[in-house]
């Protein structure tokens, strides 16, 4: 089956613990059947919510907006002040209290500054031309420090800007609960070479409101595919394909998964290679590795061999990748970024009209070749480590995904 009509399949939003996620794995597993294999399904729990609603009235005109999940129901009101730089609340102590701050874009310094001061709401503002984005608190925030914040349209907020100063209000409607999240499992054994266990992991859900095409039904789509060569003949090496869950709701399924999994990980895992991004026809191809410079030249090297250019970096990349990394176990990460799809990720306009059979068949490809090397090598070719570089940014990351202090794997040289 092309790529492109198994996208379409998948055209449709795949919240974790909704109907759209059941509906993503039927979905996802009929493929998997329909070519021989046989998936199962591991489950997780999670703070979920049923994608809300929030409005912002400055007494005369009221603007619909998108709020963060994880706010309960709340409705506040107070003075509207616009800031450039969310900074002048660190500058400012106490200027900012009782009002409801505007500002551009989402900004991950939010959890420490409303620790310094007693802002009553923040209202985020999308980038132009496009939908209000979605984003979600994260999910170790106490109940009582989840603050109210919404999206809201830039041509929206270029009116709403024209009250700054005087009082607005913002209330959001939205139901909070204990949720069970799924991923899709498969297992490909190999014909025994050795006792080495690769990764293909990508993610199949999606953000509140968003189809999530180019992110991720585009990777997920790649993985099934990519995989098909081995129904016929079997790789040397064992491999597990995982469709995690809840990556949007902050790697829930993935932290989750290596939580499950962590000795037989720790003892066999030597490779994880994530689908996360795909599907734009005019964009560019990349290849992130979270890992060592030479797992990076050797991927780069290959994919090249096979006709295949992707810039190449290595850099930690913000997908189910991470989770792993704290064991040491190196990723390579496939993604095409830079047209249209993408632009409109995490919105409602993430859909599978802006994606096309040519933005995915590189990613694909790309995806097929490093697993038939990888797997089929006289010697496995990767080595555990994660670049010396790499673990001061990822430290940083852990930190702010799970707001906790991240518990680190490293060899005791490592240690500080």
């Amino acid at each position: 089956m092309k790529l492109y009509p198994m996208l379409k399949s998948l055209d449709f939003e795949r919240m974790t613990a909704t109907a759209g996620e059941e509906r993503g794995i039927q979905v996802i597993a009929g493929h998997l059947k329909k070519m021989g294999f046989e998936p199962k399904v591991e489950t997780f729990e999670f703070e979920g919510f049923d994608p809300g609603t929030a409005t912002i009235s400055d007494g005369e005109k009221s603007f619909e907006a998108t709020p963060y999940g994880l706010c309960p129901d709340v409705s506040v009101s107070g003075k509207l002040i616009y800031l450039e730089n969310l900074d002048a609340i660190k500058y400012n102590p106490g200027a900012y209290d009782d009002a409801i701050v505007l500002f551009y874009h989402s900004d991950s310094r939010l959890y420490s500054l409303s620790k310094l001061a007693n802002v009553k709401a923040f209202i985020g503002i999308s980038a132009p031309f496009k939908s209000a984005y979605s984003y979600s608190h994260r999910q170790n925030l106490p109940a009582e420090e989840s603050f109210p914040i919404a999206m809201m349209r830039y041509d929206d907020a270029e009116k709403l800007i024209k009250k700054a100063g005087k009082t607005v209000s913002l209330t959001i409607k939205q139901k909070v609960e204990k949720r069970i999240g799924h991923n899709i499992v498969l297992d490909i054994e190999g014909s025994g070479k050795d006792d080495s266990l690769t990764l293909l992991v990508g993610h199949y859900d999606t953000v509140a409101r968003s189809h999530g095409a180019c992110d991720n039904a585009a990777g997920s789509v790649c993985m099934i595919k990519a995989i098909e060569q081995f129904k016929k003949k079997p790789p040397l090496r064992d491999l597990r394909v995982i469709w995690f869950s809840g990556e949007e709701l902050g790697l829930l399924g993935s932290y989750a998964y290596v939580k499950q999994h962590e000795e037989e990980l720790k003892k066999r895992c030597k490779l994880v290679v994530n689908v996360d991004l795909a599907g734009d026809p005019i964009g560019r191809n990349v290849l992130f590795c979270l890992g060592t410079k030479e797992l990076k030249g050797y991927a780069s090297g290959i994919l090249k061999e096979a006709g295949l250019l992707f810039s190449d970096k290595l850099s930690l990349y913000s997908s189910d990748c991470i989770p792993f990394s704290v064991h040491e176990i190196p990723s390579l990460n496939l993604a095409r970024v830079g047209g249209k799809a993408l632009y409109h990720g995490h919105t409602d306009q993430d859909v599978a009209k802006h994606c096309s059979e040519q933005g995915l068949t590189d990613v694909y490809l790309a995806t097929k070749t490093i697993l038939s090397r990888v797997l089929n090598a006289e010697m496995y070719p990767v080595a555990e480590g994660i670049d010396d570089s790499l673990r001061e940014n990822l430290e940083r990351y852990l930190w702010h995904s799970t707001l906790e202090k991240p518990e680190l794997k490293w060899t005791e040289k490592y240690k500080k």
